[in-house]
């Protein structure tokens, strides 16, 4: 028995989607894009809260920073400021001046890295070209020789 249904015929049917126009449909999309934006960047900022909050508890960070092991986040009083102690406080609250003081603290260490790579670099880029013009004469050096080779295979009748 031949077949005189087509492969489609027993499917069910499809409402037709609505057809947007294209200004409705980059509307969509750009709704799209700023909610998954806005979802991204929420998770972002609780990372962030988790990443702060599981440094921030670490034991061993009250022998470093003097006072840390014994403040209160929320205290909020400016004369708590004032003693050694509250450094953790003000790094917490304040995480630019934690980036500035690493960056001048770094300094030194990333001028001596700078001073010791400029030498590295020009002898190293010297040492580049000068194997590279090496690699070249060498490779002048055998294609003059092959080629010398085949001359006399030629002259010899071989």
């Amino acid at each position: 028995m031949s077949q005189t249904h087509s492969d489609t015929a027993f499917r069910n049917k499809r409402h037709q989607a609505i057809d947007l126009s294209a200004p409705h449909l980059r509307a969509l999309r750009k709704e799209l894009l700023l909610v998954r934006a806005d979802v991204e960047r929420m998770e972002l900022a609780q990372a962030t809260i988790e990443l702060r909050q599981a440094v921030t508890h670490f034991s061993w960070l009250k022998f470093i920073v003097p006072g840390f092991g014994g403040m209160r986040m929320g205290s909020g009083s400016k004369a708590h400021f004032l003693n050694a102690g509250s450094i953790g406080a003000l790094l917490k609250q304040y995480p630019l001046i934690s980036s500035i003081a690493s960056l001048v603290l770094a300094k030194p260490l990333r001028a001596t890295i700078v001073a010791g790579a400029k030498p590295a670099l020009k002898w190293g880029g010297l040492a580049l070209a000068g194997w590279e013009a090496y690699r070249i004469w060498q490779q002048m050096k055998n294609e003059s020789a092959a080629s010398t080779n085949k001359e006399r295979a030629v002259d010899s009748g071989y």
